[in-house]
């Protein structure tokens, strides 16, 4: 009887531990958490630098969520690559930094749409951000990313060469035609041979895109049908060859690679072009340069975001607190890190606006910072099958850049190639 008495003792301790060790479970103690702790993994691309301001960042967030512990890891070479093998192998981390291919893990289920959340947290999405930023990283209708920086491209131009060529500064009220003017009065020729270029976009896709949307094209029509054989098109992707072959404005692949096949902005920076557009990474660079009097404006008519944004997995075992954490990371607070350090444009309009932003000077000089503010961006056609349409197109228009084919038999062949890949 007494042995009896004891075996049910200590089935009775066995029970309470058992009971004890799930109400921990349930209460915020599962794998990853202590003592009503909870231990985060977040990913991101880009250098040390870079960690270094996220991680200030986190260090604010943490000031308002004290029980919640943010491991950051910087992932080098292919991102997209080493993270899918992450989330494969069951290491998949709670929060993730991604950019334009975002729709292709939210076609995935791999990360979590975050419009309930939003609501439960009274996040105001209106107030947070201009509705063309907070819609970059919308898919199916749902919000699958906060965004954090999304600097639009914009205008860079050397004042010097406006002023000696008797040329007005660039406006946000130019228009294609202005451009093309422009860069022909800024294009100069010594002994036959052009020295300076008015402006250089290349075949970088975001150049050729924002001329379709400013025509009033797109690649999908309404229906989400391939568009790419329409005069909106056309007309952009002529314009970008006969601003080289036709009026000479641009250098010829043939010229840059006479002058050692470098980009835009060392081309820039040399003086050897008048104008390029691009994004906020310039900024930086030219602010090193010496002896180069320029300054930002607008671009004519809508542009591109270059964005990323932070998201959930939708393995991670503790999405509340993954959603606390990138909600605070794109408060004005959390932001002004980055801000300060002129890493990149924010994303939010407080960011955006804000004195630290707008009155940062660069090599000692104030630049016109509100044109990321006062820029349009389009609603850019991101979708799951952005990566493979994006080789096909950029193949073709390869050879048209070279004007080694006819715009016909160009746009003709993409059309066809995207009507097979969204059959």
């Amino acid at each position: 009887m007494r042995r009896s008495l004891k075996v049910i003792s200590l089935l009775m301790l066995v029970m309470v531990f058992g009971l004890t060790a799930c109400s921990k479970g349930e209460n915020g103690g599962a794998s990853g958490s202590e003592g009503g702790k909870v231990d985060l993994s977040m990913t991101i691309w880009g250098s040390e630098d870079e960690k270094k301001i996220y991680q200030e960042r986190l260090d604010i967030v943490k000031q308002t969520y004290p029980d919640i512990n943010v491991k950051l890891n910087v992932v080098a070479g292919d991102y997209d690559q080493k993270v899918q093998t992450m989330i494969a192998g069951g290491t998949a981390p709670d929060i993730m930094m991604i950019a334009e291919n975002y729709q292709a893990y939210a076609s995935k289920n791999q990360i979590i749409p975050l419009d309930d959340m939003i609501k439960e947290h009274n996040v105001n999405m209106s107030e947070r951000y201009s509705d063309d930023i907070a819609n970059l990283m919308k898919y199916d209708g749902k919000q699958f990313g906060m965004p954090d920086r999304a600097g639009a491209m914009v205008l860079f131009y050397n004042k010097d060469l406006f002023d000696k060529a008797g040329v007005e500064y660039p406006t946000k009220e130019w228009t294609q035609e202005d451009l093309l003017a422009a860069a022909q009065k800024l294009t100069v020729q010594e002994n036959g041979k052009t020295v300076q270029w008015g402006y250089y976009p290349g075949s970088w896709w975001p150049q050729w895109m924002q001329l379709i949307y400013q025509n009033g094209g797109g690649i999908f029509d309404e229906n989400g049908k391939p568009s790419f054989n329409t005069e909106p098109v056309r007309k952009a992707l002529q314009f970008m060859n006969d601003l080289t072959f036709v009026h000479g404005a641009s250098p010829t692949p043939t010229e840059i690679a006479d002058m050692g096949n470098i980009g835009a902005d060392p081309l820039f920076a040399q003086g050897k072009i008048a104008m390029e557009t691009t994004r906020f990474w310039n900024i930086g660079s030219l602010a090193k340069v010496e002896g180069i009097n320029w300054d930002i404006s607008p671009i004519w008519g809508e542009t591109n975001a270059f964005f990323n944004g932070l998201t959930i997995t939708n393995a991670s075992k503790h999405k509340e607190e993954a959603f606390k954490v990138i909600e605070a990371l794109t408060t004005p607070e959390a932001q002004m890190p980055m801000i300060k350090a002129g890493q990149d444009a924010p994303a939010t309009k407080a960011g955006l606006s804000s004195d630290e932003f707008l009155n940062a000077e660069y090599g000692g000089k104030k630049i016109n910072m509100a044109a990321f503010s006062e820029s349009t961006i389009y609603a850019e056609p991101f979708n799951p099958q952005w990566n493979e349409m994006m080789k096909l197109i950029n193949d073709k228009l390869g050879v048209y850049f070279n004007n080694k084919a006819s715009l016909d038999d160009t746009v003709n062949e993409i059309q066809s190639g995207l009507e097979r890949i969204y059959k």
